[in-house]
């Protein structure tokens, strides 16, 4: 009887209701390193600088967590589908990376849905995946709203990932985290390489011009 009770109280509106929190959750932005690694103890990163100079993209590194839990299906007790916490119909596969732009001046970005890959097991914490968050249409925008040699204009990237589980029954949306990013054009004054030298940089996944690093020559 549980069930008519249920429907009965939606019917006379006495369920008090609230949203639900995405299964797929953003939870803090990580800065990789140079070899475009990011590690779990690494330090959040709240808010990032970009020289267009130097680079036309902003590589960031996101801890994601799934909170779906699958629940195995078994026929004469065996197993149709694997446990929780290794994959299964449960499976999260994020298919797209949506993201929307603001500015400082006002200046108009453009939107993006952008292709992205990447698995999350039900139940699993701290994936790291990492992304671009300046494609081309949006870097060429920015060279437009960017006056050189000016004050740098801040942009904040609203980021949010889109997907279907496994069992393509269902697809789903995750939370959507903010990112600033402090966006300038202008030469800092790097040296020329000299003959044989090699150019050195810790920027990070080596995109120099992101987050205050330079190569040491150009």
């Amino acid at each position: 009887m549980k069930p008519l009770f249920v429907a009965a109280s939606l019917a006379l509106g006495l369920c008090a209701c609230t949203e639900s929190p995405p299964i797929v959750q953003i939870l803090q932005a990580k800065q990789p390193d140079p070899a475009c690694k990011v590690g779990t103890d690494a330090p959040g990163i709240a808010r990032g600088t970009l020289n267009l100079r130097y680079t036309n993209g902003y590589v960031l590194g996101l801890i994601v967590n799934s909170v779906y839990f699958n629940t195995p299906t078994e026929v004469s007790g065996v197993p149709l589908d694997p446990e929780p916490e290794t994959g299964g119909q449960g499976t999260a596969f994020v298919e797209t990376v949506k993201l929307t732009f603001e500015t400082s001046t006002g200046a108009s970005i453009p939107d993006q849905e952008v292709p992205y890959t990447a698995g999350l097991s039900p139940g699993s914490e701290g994936n790291l995946l990492v992304l671009n968050l300046i494609p081309a249409d949006v870097y060429t925008a920015l060279l437009q709203a960017v006056p050189t040699n000016s004050d740098p204009v801040m942009v904040a990237a609203t980021i949010q990932f889109k997907g279907t589980y496994a069992s393509g029954n269902s697809k789903f949306e995750s939370n959507e985290l903010k990112y600033s990013i402090d966006v300038r054009n202008e030469d800092v004054g790097i040296p020329a390489c000299a003959a044989g030298q090699l150019p050195e940089s810790e920027a990070p996944c080596g995109n120099t011009g992101q987050d205050g690093t330079y190569p040491s020559c150009i």
